[in-house]
């Protein structure tokens, strides 16, 4: 049976590698503050060891990986294809896809509603520069407290994409609460790239990621909360098939294809 993002988070704990060094003990007990968890010595203990006590055990690592129980690979923050993307943009000059579809500039406001790994804002966050702002807002506390981690103690694998998700105010929260809360045109743009209901096959990245997070599917008055709330558009991310881009009256940039971006634009 498939455990709950409460549960995952409550069951879970902070551990080093077996004869820590002094750093690695230092950095356990700042990962257990940023997580909110406590910190267990791992003693000879292997890791299946410990996930027949508890549900996730977060490891000092770079970067820092996440093993949950029922898993077989860790969950980590890693670029994704936004290296890519973001090697394209400004080496080769192309123009990037969601950026066009969603007509950023410099200086916007954007929302990302789905965070994830932050691969998507990392893009949002190095298009609309230092004098733009990016929202991400991540339902599940494990996946959220993951980012804010490498945010604190940053990423030597992927050192770029970590500075650039600095520049993201992560939040930890449900996307509808938040949106409530926001004036009218105060932001941008919003976008959601929730997960596929129906994935054709997770990649080992992907898999613990869809473990984590919230399988909750977009709900109408998500949408109409993001169309007050943007000033610009409102971006979804699915399956050109799916019914969704029907579902909540977008347009699709491609009627085929493994995913689209259906679109709300607001003329003022």
């Amino acid at each position: 049976m498939a455990v709950s993002d409460a549960e995952l988070i409550a069951q879970a704990v902070v551990t080093t590698p077996r004869d820590p060094v002094l750093w690695q003990v230092a950095r356990a007990t700042e990962l257990a503050r940023i997580f909110r968890l406590p910190y267990v010595k791992r003693g000879d203990s292997s890791l299946d060891q410990l996930l027949e006590r508890f549900s996730a055990v977060v490891a000092v690592a770079d970067p820092v990986r996440i093993h949950m129980r029922g898993s077989s690979h860790a969950l980590f923050f890693h670029p994704s294809m936004a290296a890519q993307r973001l090697d394209r943009r400004r080496r080769r000059g192309e123009p990037d896809r969601l950026l066009r579809v969603a007509g950023v500039q410099p200086g916007d406001v954007i929302v990302d509603g789905t965070l994830g790994l932050a691969s998507d804002a990392i893009v949002f966050a190095d298009a609309v520069g230092m004098n733009g702002h990016v929202v991400g807002i991540e339902q599940s506390a494990l996946v959220a407290r993951l980012m804010q981690a490498v945010q604190h103690c940053g990423c030597k694998a992927y050192p770029e994409a970590a500075d650039l998700l600095r520049r993201i105010e992560v939040l930890e929260c449900d996307h509808l609460t938040w949106l409530r809360e926001q004036p009218d045109d105060s932001v941008d743009v919003v976008y959601f790239d929730p997960m596929f209901r129906q994935p054709t096959a997770d990649s080992p990245s992907i898999a613990p990621l869809r473990q984590a997070a919230s399988p909750q599917p977009l709900r109408d008055e998500v949408i109409s909360e993001a169309r007050r709330v943007a000033r610009r558009a409102v971006v979804v991310k699915e399956r050109p098939q799916s019914g969704v881009f029907e579902q909540f009256g977008l347009t699709p940039d491609r009627p085929r294809g493994q995913f689209a971006y259906g679109v709300w634009r607001k003329y003022i």
